[in-house]
């Protein structure tokens, strides 16, 4: 099976994060969340890059990223389900006690991530604006 360019470039910057990366969870729960966040901080990168002009914009390989970053975005709800905690762990406990304000910030991202405008350049620079600002604002919110 010939590999596609969304799974060579997530490859690549998988590999080039290693070695920056900090202890994974031992939980399964919360290592299950972490690695949803970090192919979600690939994708945006992916996407942004190109939005931003940093790389080359590809129309197939946006449509790939954007499909796929919708995709991740909806887990949110389910891998935060479970209260779980582990020391590697950036998330806060307000999670889970302010559950419904959380579920409306991961709505936001998701109705942001189908949103994304990936058959430009233009088109995605303009639609990144309301990812970003609903990953900074759930962040700024939720994450230690």
């Amino acid at each position: 099976m010939k590999p596609t360019r969304l799974t060579i470039a997530l490859g690549l910057m998988l590999v080039a994060g290693v070695a920056l990366a900090k202890e994974d969870p031992t939980n399964p729960a919360v290592l299950k969340r972490v690695q949803v966040m970090r192919a979600m901080k690939a994708q945006v990168t992916i996407l942004g890059g190109m939005a931003a002009g940093k790389v080359p914009y590809d129309a197939a390989l946006a449509e790939e990223t954007a499909a796929a970053f919708s995709t991740t975005a909806d887990l949110i709800p389910v891998v935060f389900d479970a209260e779980e905690d582990d020391p590697a762990s950036d998330a806060l406990p307000d999670i889970w006690y302010y559950r419904g304000e959380f579920n409306q910030k991961a709505d936001r991202l998701y109705k942001a991530a189908i949103g994304l405008d990936w058959k430009s350049a233009r088109g995605l620079a303009a639609s990144m604006n309301a990812v970003n600002a609903a990953c900074k604002d759930c962040h700024g919110r939720f994450k230690m």
